[in-house]
């Protein structure tokens, strides 16, 4: 390993991160967050349609729990996690004996040598850990080639807007000399910047700054790259992916936080565009999470005549409440009834001509019905409520 790459491996493994659960059965209430579980999140990385039972899937980074929680929740699929650090793998094969994952293998090792391994992959998942690497692109493309023909790849890297902050402190404490050990001294100074400094808007949504590892990953990381998205779609096509679409469209969509002027010129925008103007606009991508598959495969839904074929299906992270709301993550909307209507009509099974010729919808012109359903799930699927099926 190269001299960064152990360093990475000693902070791992003398701060182990994220904090583990002691018992997988906790993780039940989270999962709906848990956007690369292939058991919820299926239509997100096949929007084609498969079967996700009995994946061979590759954790590359796989912390202290990911590839166990991945194999708890999916029993019928095979889980390898790869880890540099045996502090990691140690909690790893508590939680396996604990749970008796028999489909969970661990190995110890750096995601550039994965294909040594001599394995190949239905899904590979990495989150938080490629912008770690010296090069992140010679980790993405040992990645890639062990992820099969028609499989998918879900990934994880920081986002460069929300985290300027973050990149001026640890310039700073990089100059102060500060090491892994003076994770006390930088929460204390954390305490006494000033109101106008960067790091404010981070900080707000920060989860895990509440414990010393969580600072330590933060402020203090040996090596640690970040992305705008002109920047990350550049990084897939050069290692030879095809980027398929993210996990969290809300992010980079004008239809759910833009407000004012801006939603008309940016919705005229190709969607590459769009992204890259609601990140700069926002500033709310602390990460970037993203699927991406081999040349020719990846498939996004379309909103011409052809999006009448479309299959929606609410998503596990979306819920209408019990005063018919509209919840998705921590944002609430105001659906209409004929919106309602189409929500709870969206079982996966039906495509949206269908949905549209419900008697719900009799009153209507089928042309009318018709161009309301396709204007109505493109809105929906862009702001993070409905999956679909192409």
């Amino acid at each position: 390993m190269d001299e960064i790459t152990n360093k990475v491996a000693r902070q791992y493994t003398e701060y182990a991160y994220p904090p583990p659960p002691d018992d997988l059965t906790a993780t039940a209430s989270m999962r709906p967050g848990i956007y690369c579980d292939p058991g919820l999140y299926g239509p997100l990385l096949w929007p084609e349609g498969r079967a996700v039972e009995g994946l061979d899937i590759l954790v590359a980074g796989c912390g202290t729990f990911q590839a166990a929680v991945l194999a708890f929740h999916n029993p019928t699929c095979r889980v390898v996690g790869i880890d540099l650090s045996p502090a990691s793998l140690g909690h790893h094969a508590y939680l396996r004996e604990k749970h008796e994952l028999s489909n969970l293998e661990l190995f110890q090792g750096d995601i550039h040598e994965v294909g040594g391994l001599g394995r190949s992959f239905d899904y590979v998942v990495s989150t938080g850990v490629l912008h770690h690497l010296p090069d992140p692109s010679v980790g993405l493309a040992a990645l890639r080639d062990t992820l099969r023909p028609g499989g998918a790849m879900f990934l994880m890297v920081y986002g460069a807007t929300l985290r300027t902050g973050v990149y001026m402190l640890q310039d700073a404490f990089r100059r102060m000399g500060l090491t892994m050990d003076d994770a006390p001294k930088v929460r204390a100074m954390l305490e006494a910047l000033p109101s106008h400094h960067f790091i404010h808007a981070y900080l707000k949504v920060a989860p895990d700054l509440g414990h010393d590892v969580g600072v330590v990953d933060t402020f203090l990381h040996p090596q640690d790259a970040a992305y705008d998205v002109p920047g990350l779609l550049a990084w897939v096509r050069g290692a030879g992916l095809e980027f398929q679409g993210w996990a969290q469209n809300h992010i980079y969509y004008p239809q759910s936080l833009v407000r004012g002027p801006a939603v008309e010129i940016t919705q005229a925008l190709p969607d590459e565009e769009q992204w890259a103007v609601v990140e700069k606009l926002l500033c709310v991508a602390g990460t970037h999470s993203f699927v991406c598959r081999h040349p020719g495969e990846a498939r996004r839904p379309g909103f011409g005549a052809e999006g009448l074929s479309l299959r929606p299906l609410l998503r596990p992270d979306a819920v209408i409440t019990a005063n018919n709301q509209l919840e998705i993550g921590k944002a609430l909307y105001d659906p209409t009834q004929a919106e309602l209507a189409v929500i709870r009509l969206a079982t996966g099974a039906a495509t949206i001509a269908e949905i549209m010729d419900d008697p719900a919808f009799a009153a209507f012109p089928a042309e009318q019905r018709e161009a309301y359903g396709r204007s109505t799930f493109e809105r929906l699927w862009k702001i993070g409520a409905v999956f679909l099926g192409v």
